[in-house]
């Protein structure tokens, strides 16, 4: 193999024509390069270190070196690389001699990959949303609820007067647990998504008419319900779902080289909230927040798990499914669809009927 100081063997490429001459090129100590007709020893190209670059690396092919008018020159030994090339550039020559680091690679990066998504990157979510400025939570709040309104929810056709008595016994509830009322904001509207709530980042808490409907002679599970959307909003966890995703996404982008849609995903973000499902995490932590805010207004929680039970059979769950019996068979595509979104759901019922408060 030629040396860098050595004149390098190879085909000088003309640009933009298929003419080529046999030639030899000389690396100069500022970097430039000079190509030399092999049999008359005429110049035929010089060109300084920032007016050209390199092909890309390909094993068992020779490294081009193009300059900035599309001319080329093409090394005859396929293993020599030019001394300019960057590590990245020579990583792929460097793994197809080297198996051992491909195999580390191929049993290291599924564990970096989950490592990062289970672990870094919720902790890190976690730990950023507390700094972002009120005006995000407010800003996605309004976007998220600017697309229900247009494309998945209707104006509610629950009464004025049922509207008024939950209203006020939700800010009953807000006053006697001290939150403040101009943060958590009640909407009701109509859907095909059936009995559902759901909470958003800026506070706003939207009824379906389904569940107004389901709960209307049990306005303690209605609630208890209310109490858990709370919950989410307390705990930042539509700030903390989006952020983990945004991060995930952003860190597979970078790792196969395509981070053009970054600004997209920001921009984005209220599609994001509408596509996501909180996980049993962040579930059990909004069902404890709710268990607790019970206990302080004087309710059980039961009235949570009697409410949850109540969403499982308007979704399509049989009573053998509510005690655990049910078969999968039996499982209707709502019921599976509330279930994906609220997961080990009976799980939590037990949780909410075996709850006692912290006597420390």
């Amino acid at each position: 193999m030629a040396t860098d100081s050595s004149p390098i063997a190879g085909t000088f490429q003309l640009a933009g024509r298929a003419e080529a001459h046999p030639a030899s090129a000389r690396i100069n100590d500022n970097g430039s390069v000079q190509i030399i007709a092999a049999n008359d020893q005429r110049p035929l190209h010089y060109s300084n270190a920032q007016d050209m670059q390199y092909g890309d690396i390909i094993p068992g092919l020779p490294a081009e070196l193009i300059f900035a008018d599309g001319a080329r020159f093409i090394p005859n030994d396929a293993s020599f690389r030019w001394p300019g090339l960057s590590g990245a550039k020579r990583l792929p020559a460097w793994l197809e001699t080297h198996w051992v680091a491909v195999l580390a690679a191929v049993i290291l990066v599924p564990g970096f990959v989950w490592l990062m998504v289970h672990k870094v990157i919720p902790s890190a979510a976690s730990a950023s949303v507390q700094y972002l400025p009120d005006f995000v939570a407010v800003e996605l709040g309004s976007q998220t609820m600017d697309l229900l309104d247009r494309f998945y929810m209707e104006p509610t056709q629950v009464s004025d007067e049922q509207q008024e008595k939950i209203t006020a016994d939700w800010h009953a509830i807000l006053q006697r647990l001290e939150l403040p009322e101009d943060k958590f904001r009640l909407y009701f509207r109509a859907s095909s998504i059936g009995a559902n709530a759901f909470a958003l980042p800026d506070g706003s808490v939207i009824l379906t008419d389904g569940i107004v409907e389901l709960m209307q002679d049990h306005p303690e599970q209605l609630n208890a319900v209310l109490l858990h959307e709370i919950g989410h909003v307390e705990h930042k966890h539509s700030l903390k779902t989006l952020a983990q995703a945004t991060a995930t996404t952003m860190m597979f982008a970078m790792m196969f080289g395509d981070i053009d849609g970054a600004g997209e995903l920001i921009l984005g973000a209220g599609t994001s909230l509408l596509q996501s499902a909180f996980s049993r995490d962040m579930e059990r932590e909004a069902d404890a927040y709710a268990y607790t805010q019970l206990h302080k207004i004087g309710h059980s929680p039961v009235d949570f798990a009697n409410a949850m039970r109540a969403l499982m059979k308007s979704h399509g769950a049989s009573d053998e499914q509510l005690q655990g019996n049910g078969s999968g068979e039996d499982n209707g595509k709502e019921l599976l669809e509330y279930l994906s979104s609220h997961p080990d759901t009976l799980e939590r019922i037990k949780a909410a009927e075996e709850w006692q408060p912290d006597t420390k």
